[in-house]
């Protein structure tokens, strides 16, 4: 049996946005105006290019609510193998960690220890998830019971349960250039729509199911976790 699996981390420090929303002065918003109506017949030619998360995230943010929009890490990996690589990378480095402090404990030894791993940033290769999200901070918190090797093996024996996490702020901050369904905008048109009182920013989070593992530790290059699934779609 493992121990308890621990909570997501605190949220990490988000990007610096543009400003505070609204806080443009009233006389200086016509320009935002007017871009809004290009920015709302983007979001339907996402959708018809298959970009249908780029489309929900760019939506939710004009909805100008600024409340939380939950993520499917199980999904996203499922769409972005890249992704699971990363978790693999960050679950198996941190159980590593901790049977490295066995030593040279005797057969019949074992620990049993939860983890919470600090955030550690990916950005997407999948281009729908890039434009939705860009990059993301992904944690990975679990409880694994360790016994030292035996009968021939080289490597300790693990039972390993664990979850994975995503955090990210939706703002702009940068002077980059997005295109979505032949429609270009920078980062500061996009982000002087929050601070217009036209959208506004919010957090992007999501927990995947439990993943449960049993066998001997893997190295580090090898993989972990099993394979994704589930084909929600963004939770509100």
């Amino acid at each position: 049996m493992t121990g308890r699996i621990p909570p997501m981390p605190a949220f990490p420090p988000a990007d610096v946005g543009q400003g505070e929303h609204g806080s443009q002065p009233w006389y200086s918003r016509a320009d935002d105006i007017k871009f809004l109506d290009t920015v709302a017949i983007a979001i339907t030619g996402a959708d018809a290019v298959g970009l249908p998360n780029a489309s929900d995230h760019l939506e939710h943010y004009l909805e100008n609510t600024g409340a939380d929009l939950k993520l499917d890490p199980d999904r996203i990996m499922n769409d972005d193998p890249g992704l699971k690589s990363h978790f693999d990378a960050i679950v198996t480095k941190t159980v590593r960690e901790i049977a490295a402090r066995m030593g040279t404990a005797s057969s019949t030894d074992s620990i049993t220890a939860d983890f919470q791993s600090a955030w550690a940033d990916y950005t997407f290769a999948n281009r729908d998830w890039f434009l939705a999200i860009g990059s993301v901070e992904a944690s990975a918190c679990g409880a694994v019971t360790i016994h030292a090797p035996s009968g021939g093996d080289t490597e300790p024996r693990i039972v390993l349960d664990y979850q994975c996490h995503l955090f990210d702020r939706y703002n702009r901050d940068g002077e980059k250039e997005t295109e979505i369904a032949g429609f270009t905008w920078t980062d500061r048109q996009l982000g002087a729509l929050h601070t217009a009182g036209l959208a506004k920013e919010f957090n992007m989070y999501g927990s995947s199911t439990v993943k449960h593992f049993e066998g001997v530790l893997p190295a580090v290059d090898q993989l972990v976790l099993p394979p994704a699934s589930g084909t929600g779609t963004p939770q509100r």
